[in-house]
């Protein structure tokens, strides 16, 4: 019990330790567009931030300026993943170490069937 405690000590100071962090991908996108001439012309890359929100999948243009600390915050987010999946697993191994370790204690028919009946 000791150790789930220490990992979870553990997972919860590296959570408190991250500042910023989001969730999703982070998505090139490139524009085409015919020109006077009918040729085709590329344009781009622009950079755009996606997640889901609610069940909706929200998008949100990056500036080339602000791309590297995106991509830091995803990073983090994924970090904040991970960190999420272990509290969970050491709390259900909590939960479970609990569980075995209360005994439950016999029910009340038990020990009135070692002695009397509950008719006599």
């Amino acid at each position: 019990m000791n150790s789930l405690r220490e990992r979870r000590r553990t997972a919860m100071e590296k959570l408190m330790a991250i500042g910023t962090a989001r969730r999703g991908q982070l998505s090139e996108q490139y524009c085409e567009r015919k020109d006077r001439n009918g040729k085709v012309r590329r344009t781009g890359p622009y950079y755009v931030w996606q997640q889901w929100v609610q069940g909706q999948k929200r998008s949100m243009r990056v500036p080339v300026s602000a791309l590297s600390q995106v991509r830091a915050d995803l990073e983090r987010g994924r970090e904040v993943q991970s960190i999420f999946n272990e509290l969970w697993a050491v709390m259900e191994q909590t939960a479970v170490a609990r569980d075995a370790d209360s005994k439950k204690k016999p029910g009340r028919h038990k020990q009135l069937s070692a002695g009397k009946s509950r008719g006599s």
